[in-house]
């Protein structure tokens, strides 16, 4: 069985290592940390791995530090001693394999692997991780070989040329993912605004989010539109704006803003008058 170092044992390290241990597929050896407590609190949450230790017997190096200590650490390996023909990873969304550029000419194989998924929990997320989609952008081999060990933990991989723009991909993950729990908190903001407790707030929103988001992903977010922009109704839009800006000014900048973005959705859609739309544009004009 080969043996996977983990470089930053946190919450996406210590879970991926903890899948990859619970389905046989590597071996568990180094857990790298500048602080010897998170490498032995991975350790115990893995059940398998060794606080420290030397990268030189690792077959695969997974690199899960953060993003602005990333390219430090990398350079850092180009000192040290890797297994001839070694996998290095790293798992960051926004940076690329241009960070591996410092190894050239080692006998080693580069690549990123994204695992699309909140790693808030590790252990919620070991749990959930069945059909995540894993990104992997790099070396041909080392994507193939990456490819299967995530499928051997229930996950799906997909792989992205060399010239997809990372950022840009990461920020449409942003979008989409890390912007909704802001969107549901704003939600709750105004529930309370309204006189409505938080526990009502979730019991009310809960059905409607997850039939929002099955409708997106199964017909598409114009199709799935609904409410007072995908209706041109500029009156109630107009009336949620006075309300909110006396109660809150943030939320309403925030509505507005979201409002604005949703008119052109809704003009994708069809169904709204254009003169709606129009006066929702200017209600909600920053200017």
């Amino acid at each position: 069985m080969k043996r996977l170092a983990v470089i930053g044992p946190g919450k996406v390290g210590r879970t991926l290592a903890k899948l990859f241990h619970q389905h046989q597929v590597y071996e568990i050896g180094a857990l790298v940390s500048v602080n010897p407590e998170t490498a032995q609190a991975a350790a115990d949450f893995i059940g398998a791995g060794a606080q420290g230790g030397t990268l030189e017997t690792a077959d695969i190096v997974l690199i899960a530090v953060p993003d602005p200590v990333l390219e430090t650490v990398i350079a850092e390996l180009a000192a040290k001693a890797i297994k001839p023909g070694a996998i290095l990873a790293h798992t960051s969304g926004a940076l690329g394999p241009d960070l591996f550029d410092v190894l050239a000419g080692q006998n080693v194989r580069t690549a990123c692997v994204h695992p699309v998924k909140a790693f808030s929990d590790p252990a919620r997320s070991v749990a959930t991780f069945d059909g995540t989609v894993t990104t992997l952008q790099g070396e041909a081999s080392a994507c193939a070989e990456l490819a299967t060990a995530f499928s051997a933990i229930g996950g799906r991989t997909l792989e992205l040329s060399l010239d997809t723009d990372r950022t840009l991909y990461h920020a449409a993950i942003v979008f989409m993912a890390n912007h909704l729990p802001t969107l549901v908190q704003a939600g709750l903001k105004t529930f309370a605004q309204a006189g409505i407790s938080r526990e009502a707030g979730f019991a009310i929103a809960g059905p409607i989010l997850r039939d929002t988001l099955e409708a997106v992903l199964v017909n598409g977010p114009a199709a799935a539109l609904t409410g007072p922009v995908a209706r041109g109704d500029a009156l109630t839009v107009a009336r949620h704006l006075e309300k909110l800006g006396h109660a809150d000014t943030d939320l309403a900048a925030l509505y507005a803003a979201l409002a604005r973005a949703t008119a052109d959705v809704s003009a994708e859609k069809g169904e709204a008058s254009v003169d709606g739309l129009l006066a929702i544009r200017e209600l909600t004009n920053p200017g």
